[in-house]
């Protein structure tokens, strides 16, 4: 009786329908979310609270249909991260709340709830996985971009401080103006300012833009295609070898 129990609950959490339910109201949580920010009418308010309170059912009864789905091993659930992350956005949107402090929260619960499309289409959980796998080695890039950056705004301090107070008056606005040049924000307006006086600042901003903006950014970029790529091979393998582990037990059964 609790095998077909279930298995039912199982069969429910695997369907591709029930998937795309989920994913269906995942979005029109979403587009709530954004219809809350705008004023509307009292006699619409009433229609979207419930509308609200309807997502919250449903995510409360899909939640006990994946815990119900692992009953047997309830510990297991809570092993997955992605599994937590879902349990604690729907038991914190079943808090009830009142107050303008706790309105607040309710909304912001209601934009990250959103998040929860991450946990049900596996592309998208890959590719996070991916990125927190890529961390450790991101760090050390962004711990190497803050110091040519701190070296980078020292040089600039010592030269431009004088003719360009504004950007460049002490080393934190002088980080601060170089994190703009970085990302291509108005940084020629910048340069414009000193090079009058210095004409050849272009070396320094572009030496600046070269090393940042093109060599560090692009190392970044190619650790996380990297660990992406390792990650993608690694599933393929799995799923090479568990094939061949069906195939070699039905040959045994033969």
């Amino acid at each position: 009786m609790m095998k077909q129990f279930i298995d039912f609950f199982m069969a429910i959490r695997d369907s591709r329908f029930f998937t795309g339910l989920v994913i269906t109201v995942i979005v029109a949580s979403a587009i709530y979310a954004g219809a809350s920010s705008y004023n509307i009418p009292s006699q619409y308010a009433i229609l979207i609270d419930y509308f609200d309170y309807a997502i919250t059912i449903f995510f409360l009864v899909e939640i006990l249909i994946r815990m119900f789905a692992e009953v047997n091993h309830p510990i297991r659930f809570f092993k997955n991260g992605w599994n937590v992350f879902d349990f604690v956005i729907v038991a914190v949107s079943l808090i009830p709340v009142d107050g303008a402090s706790s309105a607040f929260v309710a909304r912001l619960l209601r934009i990250v709830r959103v998040l929860r499309i991450i946990t049900v289409i596996p592309a998208f959980r890959h590719i996070v996985e991916s990125l927190f796998r890529s961390l450790p080695r991101v760090a050390f890039i962004a711990l190497l971009m803050f110091i040519v950056i701190y070296i980078w705004a020292a040089i600039g301090t010592l030269i431009f401080s004088e003719t360009d107070p504004e950007h460049w008056r002490n080393i934190g606005i002088a980080a601060l103006t170089l994190a703009q040049v970085a990302t291509y924000d108005d940084w020629a307006a910048v340069m414009s300012e000193v090079s009058d006086v210095y004409p050849f600042a272009w070396v320094y901003f572009l030496s600046f833009i070269l090393v940042t903006s093109v060599v560090l950014l692009n190392m970044v970029i190619g650790i996380i295609v990297d660990v992406m790529s390792r990650d993608a091979r690694e599933n393929l393998f799995d799923n090479v070898d568990s094939n061949d582990h069906v195939v070699t037990k039905e040959n045994e059964g033969l």
